[in-house]
Order: C-alpha cells, then structure tokens, then sequence
C-alpha cells in the first residue's frame, strides 16, 4: 500500500491528487443522499398501500401541521447548504464539504418523513403526502452536490 501511495505521490501534483479526493468525496456524499432518497421513497410508497386504513377524523389538524413542519425544514435545509458551504475551503475540505450536505439531507429527510408518517399513517391524506414527498424530493435533488462545486471552492 504504501509503494501505491508513494508511486501516486511521484505521479501526480498535488492539485490532481485534491481534484481527485474531491471526486471520492462528491461521490460518497452523492450515494448517501441516493440512499437517503430510496429510503423515503419506500416509506411513502408503503404508506400508499395502508393509508385506506388509517383514517382518523380528529387528527385531521396535524395533517395541515405536519406539512407547514415538511416546508419550513427544506426552506431551512437550503438556507443551511449556503451557509455552510461558504465555510468550505481547502484546507478542510474533506470534513466540512461533507457535513455542508449531510446536514441539508438530514432536515429534508426529517420534514418529510414526518409528513408522510403523519399523512398515510396516522391520517389519510394523500394529497399533502404527495405534496410533502414532491418538496422533499425536489430539494434534496437540490442539496446533491453539484459538478462545479470545486470551482467555486477554488482547487
């Protein structure tokens, strides 16, 4: 291993080895939010097939709540991206890249989960459901990491 990590050394500049830890990086942070992503989608397509069943009158308010909850932490997960990312750097690129997009995955995963628990399981609300996973779905599409972030990070 260490004849590999050497001979990369001798090969490349230290620029091409940042470019490339970067890429591994970029790719990591993309799989975790596919897989984040896949996740939801599941829970919301199981809950489509057991929503008939769950239909609860009095709970009918934290259908309205649940999906105001949903808006306001992606509204608040891009917000989150932006200030993050402005901290990213080269020097701490590895750590602080990666937690500039966990974190925005995080809120959006947790606003739409719990819309979508609360719209199919605990009341039947396909619609806000729909509207909640859309949202989700769309700004965590927008959190991924995008191919020019090393550009505007300066490596």
């Amino acid at each position: 291993m260490l004849n590999l990590f050497t001979n990369k050394l001798f090969i490349m500049s230290a620029d091409e080895i940042k470019k490339i830890d970067m890429l591994f990086v970029v790719k990591r942070t993309r799989i975790l939010g596919i897989a984040i992503l896949t996740g939801m989608t599941l829970v919301y397509l199981i809950g489509i097939f057991v929503s008939s069943q769950n239909v609860n009158e009095e709970l009918a308010f934290v259908n309205l709540y649940s999906f105001i909850f949903c808006v306001a932490l992606c509204a608040v997960s891009l917000l989150l991206k932006r200030m993050l990312f402005a901290k990213v750097n080269q020097k701490n690129f590895a750590a602080q890249y990666f937690n500039a997009h966990v974190l925005p995955f995080a809120l959006c995963d947790l606003g739409g989960l719990i819309c979508i628990m609360s719209n199919l399981f605990v009341n039947s609300n396909l619609v806000y459901a729909t509207a909640g996973f859309v949202i989700t779905a769309a700004v965590m599409i927008l959190n991924f990491p995008k191919n020019d972030d090393y550009s505007r990070i300066g490596l």
